[in-house]
Formats: structure tokens, C-alpha cells, sequence
């Protein structure tokens, strides 16, 4: 008999666990979703599984390059792998690669700022990508570099120039950064992680003229924040994952 009821115990417990498998967890009337994919703000068909960032610090002719540059980018870089990791539970993977020299600009400073710096400086994101496209990223390029330019043929490249200047905007799959992040701030790798976002389709959370934030997560207030001490709020996330 006592056989029996164990027997009977141990068929009732295969019998939840199989229910629990088959139709999903509940909890209080409402099935758990679980997100298996990732995908462009707000557009579930653009489906991103890979981000490759490309990473070159820029130093126009007129600026001395920091012979330490490498060192200050890839820990930035390393930060922002782990934090894209743990925020979206690694449904996508980001990697980096940083070009392993500085690249010197052919003109200077002026030439690439324009006569206006405001809002992040986004001119200087057109005459750096045009300049460095032929000479970095073509085979025939006099800075050609074969390993830093390889990518999978499902990777997103988002290429990321780190300008020993001023500026810090996103154009389409690229994103300008004043070095100055790096070395003289503690949210470098914040500043680059929020302009990403806005590679992926995510708006800003601030008002840009007052500069109030409508969010204290990495799209508005947490925007100045060690990246370790911000996060992307589950609204965004939602919008995100599928």
C-alpha cells in the first residue's frame, strides 16, 4: 500500500512538471512570456542577433594622439559588452574591435567641426566616415587591416569614431565620441552605449533645450552615470525583445 501511494505521488509530480513544460508557468491567470529574440526598436522584423562595433580614435592634423588610447577604449568596450549581455539576457551578442593604431586625419580640426559644434557635432560624423571608408575599411586602402575589418555575415557594424575633439552623436550605423569621454569623465562608456541605442531606433528620454530628463534610466538621466550604476528601463526592453 505504501508503495501504491508513492507510486501515485511520483505520477502527480510527472504530471505538473509535464503541464508546467507543455503549456508554460502561470502566475495568477497570466502566462510568463519568455523573449527568445532581438530586434530593432519597435520593428519585431528586424531582427539583430550580432552587433560588431568598429572602434577608431580619429586625430585630426592639427591634435597630438594619446599614445594610451587603446587602453581607455577597450575598457569602455569591455563594459559595454557585459552591460548589453546583462540587460537584454544575452539574446544578442556584441563584440568589439578597435583599430590598433591612432588614424590621422588629413585636415584639421576646423575642417572636420564645421562652423558648428552644437548638438553632439554630427557634421563631423559624414567627413570622418567619407574620409576613412576608403583609406581603413577598403582592401585598397593605405590603412587596410584585414582582421579588424572582418565581420560575420550576421553581424550589425556600427562604426564607432572616438574624435580627439568635441562631439557625441549617432549617425546611421556610426557614432561620433570626443575622446574627453574616456579620459576625463566617468560615463564614457555610458555616453557610447546611449548613442548605440539610438543606432537601434531608441529616442531620447531629456529635453534638449532645458536638459530635464522624462526617465532616470541610460536614455535620460542615467545618460551621466558609471555604466555599472544605470540601466535601460523594461519599457524600452519590451519594445526590444520578442
Amino acid at each position: 500500500m505504501i508503495f501504491r501511494k508513492s507510486f501515485i505521488k511520483i505520477l502527480i509530480v510527472i504530471f505538473v512538471l509535464s503541464a508546467i513544460v507543455g503549456v508554460g508557468v502561470y502566475f495568477v491567470g497570466t502566462p510568463i512570456k519568455i523573449s527568445n529574440s532581438f530586434h530593432y526598436f519597435q520593428v519585431p522584423d528586424v531582427k539583430i542577433s550580432k552587433i560588431k562595433l568598429e572602434l577608431v580614435y580619429f586625430v585630426p592634423s592639427d591634435q597630438k594622439p594619446d599614445e594610451n588610447f587603446y587602453i581607455a577604449l577597450e575598457k569602455a568596450a569591455k563594459e559595454i559588452q557585459n552591460f548589453h549581455l546583462e540587460q537584454f539576457r544575452g539574446l544578442s551578442a556584441l563584440r568589439y574591435a578597435i583599430y590598433p593604431k591612432p588614424v590621422a586625419g588629413i585636415e584639421s580640426s576646423a575642417f572636420y567641426d564645421g562652423f558648428n559644434t552644437a548638438n553632439g557635432n554630427p557634421g563631423a560624423i559624414k567627413k570622418i566616415f567619407l574620409e576613412t571608408a576608403p583609406r581603413v575599411f577598403n582592401p585598397n586602402g593605405d590603412m587596410y587591416d584585414a582582421k579588424f575589418t572582418r565581420r560575420q555575415s550576421d553581424e550589425l557594424p556600427i562604426r564607432v569614431f572616438v574624435y580627439q575633439g568635441v562631439g557625441a552623436s549617432s549617425g546611421v550605423l556610426s557614432v561620433i565620441m570626443s575622446y574627453d569621454y574616456f579620459t576625463k569623465t566617468n560615463y564614457g562608456a555610458t555616453t557610447l552605449y546611449h548613442e548605440i541605442l539610438h543606432n537601434l531606433g531608441v529616442p531620447d528620454e531629456y529635453d534638449y533645450v532645458t536638459g530635464n530628463d522624462y526617465s532616470d534610466d541610460i536614455m535620460g538621466g542615467g545618460r551621466t552615470k558609471p555604466i555599472s550604476q544605470t540601466y535601460i528601463r523594461e519599457e524600452i526592453k519590451k519594445q526590444m525583445m520578442q
